[in-house]
């Protein structure tokens, strides 16, 4: 057979999948294709070899063709790689299963012929509200310096992107009506929040693979309060009567009467966009929509995430609370510190959000990871990478809010100007949108950067761990018995996500 994929099955509203370990699968038109589709439709409660899922898996980079049936609609969904137009692209043809079951094998040319489903762009369309609702003004936001933390969650937005792309860049998963949109959209605004736990309980699966499922907890609904943030997922807002389409969605909670008489402030975030809007005395305001998830969303920091992990770390949006608290016993600054890097993990996250204090606190250093100091910032200082100098001589690009000090663009020309542009958001690179396959095509064979970092006096590099350490991969010994010289890829961090692990593993490399 020599093809590589899976199956996804629906039935009474439950998910399953089968894969084979290494991903064997019959190609359509063998009869063996249509003889599983006609023994699930027939006998559904008949699931030796399957496995419950929260959602359908997607179409990994290795595979051929992913099969899924839905009992509950009675179709059949082909997924598989498109060449068309030069680039490879995950695409989708929708058949109904009565038809599947009268034939005896399913055509490859004529699947390819078939006309394409894309949920995604269906459902952006269907996104422009007939009814605009309020129309909103402007809301200016100055997110400031950015800190050596929002260094480290840039980072961890980039890598935590690479392993789960595929779920990312499939659009039968990555949608508006997708719970993966839902878990993934959680995963980041934990991100940009700091709301996760660093571990050191290193056995974890690696690596992420098409076996691999996300599994942290996550909000089913669309609305949710969020850190003091009213999150509001959307299908689209690459409009600002979409964004007014969204809050308007939001009015209960809005009404609510705990929100009654003190201003409301939202977190709109659609599959590929994220945006910042402020309800004021009947009065709505929002900001244009920032590319949170493009093409380069596994290489670089997106505009969009710059902003989240600002606003979600700093008094940037809000007024510090600090005078509204009272300690009765005044602990110094560097104790508190203390405290904090003593505490466990989850204690030190529920402390924060027990004390506006407590918060600053948190978010004044690198949290949960001890002594450790970031000495460069290269994904939000991408001119030399220096922090030094932003205050004095530190410019911001009006558009993808990355820094850059006036002394290294000056040989470009730029006049330094509030609404000052970097050269990347000149030519639209900053901007780009997400295509399906898109992260996979840009990212592969990309050399993964690590972070430079400080610790105990030594210069480290902060590095993804894609794979489990030297020792524990055996196979690496058929292809060299002695492992010597293969680097040992320790992991020291693993990111969790309420104890589950968020497919994120970090070692310490020495720089060469």
């Amino acid at each position: 057979m020599g093809c590589r994929g899976l199956w996804n099955l629906r039935v009474n509203g439950q998910w399953y999948r089968s894969c084979h370990p290494r991903g064997r699968i019959s190609s359509p038109d063998h009869p063996i294709t249509v003889k599983t589709i006609k023994q699930l439709c027939d006998a559904p409660d008949k699931l030796d070899g399957w496995e419950k899922a929260p959602f359908p898996g997607p179409l990994d980079s290795d595979f051929d063709w992913v099969y899924t049936v839905d009992l509950e609609v009675r179709t059949l969904t082909v997924s598989f790689w498109d060449s068309a137009g030069g680039n490879l692209k995950p695409v989708a043809v929708r058949l109904d299963l009565a038809t599947v079951c009268q034939a005896s094998t399913l055509s490859i040319d004529d699947l390819r012929q078939l006309p394409r489903l894309w949920p995604m762009e269906d459902h952006n369309k269907a996104s422009e509200p007939e009814s605009r609702g309020m129309v909103p003004g402007q809301l200016h936001l100055d997110f400031g310096l950015p800190t050596p933390l929002n260094e480290v969650q840039a980072r961890f937005f980039i890598d935590c992107i690479y392993p789960w792309r595929y779920y990312i860049d499939d659009p039968l998963t990555w949608h508006y009506q997708s719970p993966v949109f839902n878990l993934m959209s959680i995963a980041l605004l934990r991100l940009a929040a700091w709301d996760l736990e660093v571990s050191f309980d290193c056995d974890v699966e690696l690596p992420i693979r098409f076996y691999s499922i996300p599994s942290w907890s996550y909000p089913r609904d669309n609305i949710y309060w969020f850190h003091g943030f009213l999150v509001i997922l959307h299908g689209n807002i690459e409009s600002q009567a979409m964004i007014s389409s969204a809050v308007m969605k939001a009015q209960p909670y809005i009404e609510n009467p705990a929100s009654q008489g003190r201003d409301v402030r939202m977190i709109i975030i659609s599959p590929n966009h994220v945006a910042f809007a402020e309800l004021s005395n009947n009065t709505l305001s929002c900001t244009r929509n920032l590319v949170l998830l493009s093409d380069l969303s596994a290489t670089q920091c997106s505009p969009g995430f710059r902003a989240l992990s600002r606003i979600l770390t700093s008094d940037c949006w809000q007024k510090s609370k600090m005078d509204r608290e009272t300690w009765q016993h005044k602990i110094p600054f560097e104790m508190l510190q203390l405290i904090m890097q003593k505490l466990e993990p989850r204690d030190a996250v529920a402390f924060s959000q027990a004390s506006f204090t407590a918060e600053r606190c948190y978010y004044a250093s690198l949290p949960q990871l001890g002594d450790m100091g970031v000495r460069t910032s290269p994904l939000l200082v991408p001119c030399c990478g220096r922090r030094g100098g932003l205050e004095e001589g530190g410019i911001v690009c009006s558009t993808c809010y990355a820094w850059m000090h006036s002394d290294c663009i000056d040989g470009q020309g730029q006049a330094f100007i509030d609404q000052y542009v970097c050269a990347n958001c000149q030519t639209g690179e900053s901007s780009a949108g997400h295509h399906p396959g898109g992260i996979q095509r840009d990212s592969r064979r990309k050399r993964r950067p690590g972070c430079q970092v400080r610790l105990e006096g030594s210069s480290k590099l902060l590095q993804v761990r894609l794979l489990k350490p030297a020792h524990l991969r055996p196979s690496l010994r058929f292809f060299r018995p002695d492992l010597s010289g293969v680097p040992p890829e320790l992991i020291t961090y693993t990111i969790r996500f309420n104890g589950t692990f968020s497919g994120l593993a970090y070692g310490l490399d020495d720089e060469h």
